[in-house]
């Protein structure tokens, strides 16, 4: 079993420090949760995880890749093995339901068939196929999260964060 992600002496955080010398390690099947109080670092250390928050020192590796020395191009290729649900979701509100699950598909450059079929089955799961065709604005705000859960898992993640 190989480190999914491991942290040493990991510090983050914007104007003041939020996560001091955090030290930690998670293997490919483990199922992590993080709590703690609102401002406490969560969001800040998943930001972390897809190299939207640069260190402020210490060492991060995710998925193999070594988030203090990563470049633009290997950044791409470590958030095509991420699956993210966001907070506030981040649907695109110009697309159909359906097309925001096919989207990290069709950035792939997977067949139109391909996405179609994989949005079908998670419409399904999520039992939002009745819903295929409707923008987001149109959706219940629970309807929303479970579009956002199954965009996430379109691409079959090797990692999963979920804000």
């Amino acid at each position: 079993m190989s480190n999914l992600i491991q942290a040493h002496k990991l510090s983050l955080g914007y104007d003041e420090l939020v996560i001091k010398e955090a030290s930690f390690t998670f293997k490919d099947d483990d199922f992590v949760f993080i709590t703690g109080k609102s401002g406490s670092g969560k969001s800040t250390l998943l930001k972390s995880f897809y190299g939207d928050l640069e260190l402020l020192s210490g060492q991060l590796e995710v998925c193999g890749s070594s988030m203090r020395k990563i470049g633009n191009s290997e950044l791409l290729k470590l958030r095509q093995q991420i699956g993210i649900i966001f907070q506030d979701y981040r649907l695109i509100q110009e697309y159909s339901v359906e097309k925001n699950v096919m989207l990290p598909l069709m950035i792939k450059g997977y067949s139109k068939k391909v996405c179609h079929d994989q949005a079908s089955k998670l419409l399904k799961h999520v039992n939002l196929t009745f819903k295929a065709d409707k923008l987001p604005n149109q959706l219940s705000g629970g309807e929303q999260q479970r579009v956002a859960m199954a965009r996430a898992l379109a691409h079959n993640p090797k990692l999963l964060l979920c804000d």
